[in-house]
């Protein structure tokens, strides 16, 4: 299994960070190997919305179909891959001197050989969510 999580403090109100996070037409502005993003199901984002994603892994690129498993509005959500490697990524947000703390929480279950790669996969997934983080806190700041 790898986890990681990331913790970031950025100076915009809760509303205004959770409505960027869940506003899927800006998802590439800021998440450096998110390609394309799907709606699956129609309407803003919610509790069973599915989706599609298509990320660049290494110098590949994958498809991940995946659904939100919890959404609160201004406080958190999940979301879930359907199918191999299940990822689970969570945020939650809370307000902290006049701005908002985001915590993110990465979690891939692996099998088979993905176990053996787990240092190199590790590694790779933490140095693209503090890429990705640096770039939320730039796109939201400026």
């Amino acid at each position: 299994m790898i986890q990681h999580e990331v913790s970031i403090h950025l100076n915009r109100p809760v509303e205004q960070v959770f409505a960027f996070l869940v506003d899927t037409t800006r998802l590439t502005t800021w998440q450096t190997n998110l390609i394309k993003f799907d709606k699956i199901t129609e309407g803003p984002l919610h509790l069973g919305s599915r989706f599609r994603e298509f990320r660049r892994t290494g110098k590949t690129e994958s498809a991940f179909q995946a659904e939100i498993t919890a959404f609160e509005p201004n406080k958190c959500f999940e979301t879930r891959t359907l199918g191999t490697p299940q990822v689970t990524t969570s945020y939650s947000l809370e307000s902290e001197d006049g701005g908002t703390r985001v915590k993110h929480r990465f979690v891939m279950l692996t099998r088979g050989f993905m176990r053996l790669l787990e240092p190199m996969i590790a590694k790779s997934i933490r140095e693209e969510n503090e890429a990705d983080f640096e770039n939320l806190k730039r796109v939201l700041e400026s």
